[in-house]
């Protein structure tokens, strides 16, 4: 396990858990923890041993968002050092949108403000059910605009509108209806119910797990021609991959693929 002042990070089997580590502060973000998550998910990502990142939170609390100290009227902050830390906030999200392996939010109490752009940049989030999230910016005057983008991606205009303009808390299931979170189930079963989806991920042929998350991302960015051309080119340079011929080979000998991960011990 490696231990930083604001994040710990454990190595599992074909796996990583990244927790948040600030549990006096609710696991609120600062400018050390910013860095942290940004350097340790570019790390991870860049690692092919690792098949998949939990992101998950210590305490009774996943994450209350930017530390108002750090964000607080007691600090004097000038304009060019604003625009700095929206950047580096900006960056961190995107850090763990663009994670070349699938990121697992693990969501346990509450969540606030930029806790629910941790959320919205995870490929999967599990929350407990009794969780709670709320945009909790314009209760302070403040306004949800570095997270507004993975947000919207994630949930459209619609969620947001009610539940941003409002502040109001909401709850798991409605997270779920609207699909800022996928699965919801009792807080005694959350640990578990995550590290089942990660030890699934590890069965998985990890290079074609990579570029399937690189493409619905590319998607994203292209014309509506673009599209079809990189559909095409993902479906040939899949096929013709080391992957895809040992998988159809195994499938056809009914024996497990060879880059399956073995069950058994850490």
């Amino acid at each position: 396990m490696t231990h930083s002042t604001s994040i710990l990070v454990e190595s599992r089997k074909g796996y990583a858990c990244v927790t948040l580590n600030r549990p006096d502060r609710r696991n609120a973000f600062d400018a050390r923890m910013v860095e942290d998550l940004c350097e340790v998910f570019t790390a991870l990502g860049q690692d092919h041993s690792v098949r998949a990142i939990v992101l998950a939170g210590s305490g009774q609390t996943f994450c209350a968002g930017a530390d108002l100290r750090w964000m607080g009227a007691d600090r004097s902050l000038s304009a060019p050092e604003g625009q700095q830390d929206a950047e580096r906030l900006l960056a961190m999200f995107r850090t763990i949108d663009d994670c070349p392996c699938p990121v697992i939010g693990c969501i346990q109490g509450a969540v606030y403000g930029g806790g629910i752009g941790l959320i919205a940049a995870c490929d999967i989030v599990v929350a407990a059910a009794n969780a709670t999230f709320a945009f909790s910016e314009v209760r302070l005057g403040l306004v949800p605009a570095v997270i507004a983008p993975f947000v919207l991606a994630k949930v459209g205009d619609s969620f947001v509108r009610r539940f941003c303009l409002t502040g109001e808390p909401f709850s798991a299931s409605t997270a779920q209806g609207n699909g800022l979170i996928h699965d919801v189930v009792e807080p005694a079963a959350l640990d578990a119910h995550v590290a089942s989806l990660a030890e699934q991920i590890t069965h998985l042929a990890s290079q074609a797990v990579r570029d399937t998350k690189a493409l619905f991302h590319r998607l994203h960015h292209l014309s509506h021609e673009e599209r079809w051309k990189a559909c095409v080119e993902g479906n040939v340079r899949a096929r013709l991959s080391s992957e895809a011929q040992e998988g159809i080979r195994a499938f056809r000998e009914r024996r497990t693929p060879n880059w399956v991960m073995p069950t058994g011990g850490e």
